[in-house]
């Protein structure tokens, strides 16, 4: 089994991307990533415990790599196989895989994702560690390389551009993964409905007309709920209703009034008590900290 190793030669240049300080939700589905350019040294392994280094960025320790190489030449050794990963090329190493990847050649340009061993991304726990040839390398690659450009850059429209890149991102890394060729037709309709459901998060589901979209019993629909997402039902309106609360409050400059009426609340003081039910702290009191943050980080960033 692969030791734990971190060596890296000042020569790479590594652009981390912390999602948890992106417009959006995939904070909840990444743990961490960047982009890697590596020159003269580096090499990582890794026991398949967890991911020490990271741990205060993943909710358990475990995470999923996924790597795209864009140019250049690495190595990665897993098991009994060591391979040669070349551009176009696409790494996946489920959670808990001992693993050494390494530079190879002059150099090796790519993009590296560290994925919470979460329910959106189960059905990698049911596949092999491999390297393959993909068309969604590339676009990995640029999704990412435009995230970074306008997470630098500030214009008028950055958060929205950057909400948009990362929800692309997301969409690319399910198609990477073939996930969707993976579900079950029961599956592919209940993601359907969920990504349904968050587009139109106003209006008043109850679980009988969620169980009425699949065509099944309400007691059938909480047991396919549960299976899929670890959540029932109604668990699961109510986290992505405050997910997008969160959003609103934090990059937009709506009140609380306008905010419940967005995610299906009657009035805001309803919405303010769910609100400070999940997550200790009012609303209000919420945005003000996500403020205070974001200021802090300028100023920090800025004296850098």
């Amino acid at each position: 089994m692969w030791q734990d190793i971190l060596n890296i030669h000042p020569d790479c240049i590594e652009d981390f991307i912390n999602f948890d300080k992106l417009p959006g939700q995939a904070g909840a589905l990444i743990a961490c990533a960047g982009m890697s350019y590596l020159k003269t040294e580096y090499q990582i392994g890794n026991k398949g415990r967890g991911v020490d280094s990271f741990d205060d960025m993943s909710k358990d320790g475990h995470v999923h790599y996924l790597i795209s190489t864009h140019a250049g030449e690495g190595r990665i050794k897993f098991g009994n196989d060591q391979l040669l990963v070349q551009p176009g090329s696409i790494i996946l190493l489920p959670a808990g895989t001992p693993f050494l990847y390494e530079l190879s050649g002059d150099y090796w340009d790519m993009c590296w994702l560290l994925l919470h061993d979460c329910s959106e991304y189960n059905l990698i726990n049911q596949r092999q560690p491999s390297v393959y040839s993909s068309n969604n390398a590339e676009r990995l690659y640029q999704s990412m390389s435009l995230i970074r450009e306008f997470n630098q850059s500030e214009s008028l429209y950055q958060t929205d551009i950057i909400l948009r890149l990362v929800e692309v991102l997301l969409y690319q890394i399910a198609q990477t993964l073939n996930m969707g060729q993976q579900l079950t037709t029961q599956q592919q309709k209940f993601q359907s409905l969920i990504r349904r459901i968050k587009k139109q998060l106003q209006l008043p589901w109850t679980v009988k007309q969620l169980a009425d979209q699949m065509h099944m019993s309400e007691p059938h629909f909480f047991r396919l709920c549960k299976k899929e997402t670890g959540m029932t039902p109604i668990k699961l309106l109510t986290n992505s209703r405050l997910e997008y609360a969160c959003y609103l409050l934090r990059y937009t400059q709506c009140n609380l009034e306008q905010i419940a009426d967005t995610i299906g609340y009657s009035d805001s003081a309803s919405f303010a008590h769910r609100f400070k039910k999940q997550y200790a702290l009012s609303p209000g009191r919420w945005r003000k900290e996500q403020t205070n943050n974001t200021q802090l980080n300028k100023v920090e960033s800025d004296e850098e």
